[in-house]
């Protein structure tokens, strides 16, 4: 009697398996999920019309991506305790000054690193992380030095510290 029900058992599991496979498969019609009915013009239309309702704005910034990876060691009593790495773009005030802001990237990368590497050896010794406010209002404040109107805003996409020497 025992060795019949759990044939009949491993029967019905087998059975339940092979259907969930065929109604996954969509050979058979799914019993639990009533087909959708076609939808009438002015029920696309509306669907149209809330497509086109959440367009997110466009903007006339350009946004133009450092160049490298910037990579700021933290030197303190002549050992790298750990570094800095930051990703961002800057926000071009329009297309016009696309051209003019990848042309000084270079320069403007040497300026932020030129300042950074020496706050961050004085930052470090009472800090353990970094701010991000005051690290984004430096990149800022060397923007505007070397991009003057052209730049509207740097945006920080990646900040991470690596602890220790590589």
């Amino acid at each position: 009697m025992k060795r019949i029900i759990v044939i009949v058992l491993i029967l019905i599991l087998v059975a339940g398996g092979g259907a969930g496979a065929l109604i996954m498969l969509g050979i058979v019609p799914n019993p639990f999920a009533p087909a959708q009915k076609e939808m009438s013009a002015s029920e696309k239309a509306a669907a149209e019309a809330d497509k086109k309702k959440f367009q997110p704005p466009l903007s006339n910034y350009v946004l133009i991506k450092f160049n490298d990876d910037l990579i700021i060691p933290v030197i303190i009593n002549g050992q790298v305790k750990k570094r800095v790495y930051l990703t961002g773009r800057v926000m071009a005030r329009g297309p016009d000054a696309k051209a003019a802001i990848e042309a000084k990237m270079g320069r403007f990368q040497n300026e932020v690193i030129g300042d950074l590497l020496p706050f961050f050896q004085d930052y470090f010794l009472t800090h353990e992380i970094v701010d991000l406010q005051l690290l984004k209002d430096k990149l800022v404040f060397h923007a505007k030095k070397v991009y003057g109107d052209d730049a509207k805003d740097v945006l920080l996409t990646n900040v991470f510290e690596q602890p220790g020497a590589r």
